[in-house]
């Protein structure tokens, strides 16, 4: 039986690992070329290449299936009554927070304006980080690690590389992590933010249920509430991202109804 536990472990760690890499290097692969070709979105090669760059994790998702990799983990409709709930607030409580103690409202009309229209602004949220992510980072890589890690390190692992991966972004001009700089507090407080987010994922995802589906609901949100009412700046950011923390503490210390911890019940199947 150890043996065979053992032999599962690997198989794990080698999914997660095949995953990393295919991620890695078909986003870094091509924003290496975006680089080279300039660096600028505004080129439309750079923003192809980009977009291609930012579909990695599901598109590395999408390759291992067709090898024959099937997560373990799906939504289930019948709890949506909570991992909808609850993807609604892990996005949103954290921007109503940064909006009532700094007031850095923005104004939506304004940024729709911007943007040409309501429907660039939702689709770009729903793309950029949702459906170019989730499939991957809480659809392979995550469930092959809490399967034989404990949530904590689960969640570590993934957000870690889920911020890793962004950082040759903040080298390619038009994108949102180049308008902070690498070396910026904005920067600092963006990948500690993503790790600790990291949590509230696996939390909708895997603790009440939500699967993939939890997960994009719960980055659309995020993304829709920060460009639509947020003017961004590093002090906001940071409120941002100390309410995700709470909740972050929160989630992975949550005890069900019958005092069982949500990360021994997770980490023993």
């Amino acid at each position: 039986m150890t043996r065979r536990l053992r032999l599962g472990w690997v198989e794990l760690m080698v999914t997660a690992a095949r995953f990393l890499v295919l991620t890695f290097g078909i986003s870094w692969g091509a924003w290496a070329l975006a680089l080279a070709a300039g660096g600028n979105t505004a080129d439309p090669l750079v923003f192809v290449l980009w977009v291609v760059g930012a579909s990695g994790p599901t598109l590395a998702a999408l390759v291992m299936r067709l090898f024959g990799h099937r997560s373990k983990r799906s939504a289930r409709l019948a709890a949506a009554g909570m991992w909808v709930p609850g993807a609604l607030l892990a996005g949103l409580l954290p921007v109503i927070a940064a909006l009532l103690v700094t007031g850095a409202a923005a104004d939506p009309a304004t940024v729709v304006a911007r943007a040409g229209g309501l429907l660039p602004v939702l689709v770009l949220a729903l793309f950029a980080g949702p459906l170019s992510e989730e499939f991957g980072w809480r659809g392979v890589l995550q469930p092959a690690l809490r399967r034989s890690l404990p949530p904590v390190w689960t969640a570590a692992v993934v957000g870690v590389a889920w911020a890793l991966w962004h950082a040759p972004l903040f080298l390619i001009a038009g994108s949102y992590q180049a308008s902070m700089g690498l070396l910026s507090v904005g920067a600092a407080v963006f990948f500690a933010n993503l790790v600790a987010s990291a949590a509230l994922y696996w939390f909708v995802s895997e603790r009440l249920h939500g699967g993939v589906p939890a997960a994009v609901l719960l980055h659309l949100t995020a993304n829709a509430a920060v460009n639509l009412l947020v003017v961004r700046s590093d002090h906001t950011a940071a409120m941002q991202m100390a309410v995700v923390v709470v909740l972050a503490a929160l989630a992975l210390g949550y005890r069900s109804a019958t005092g069982t911890s949500a990360g021994s019940r997770i980490s023993a199947r």
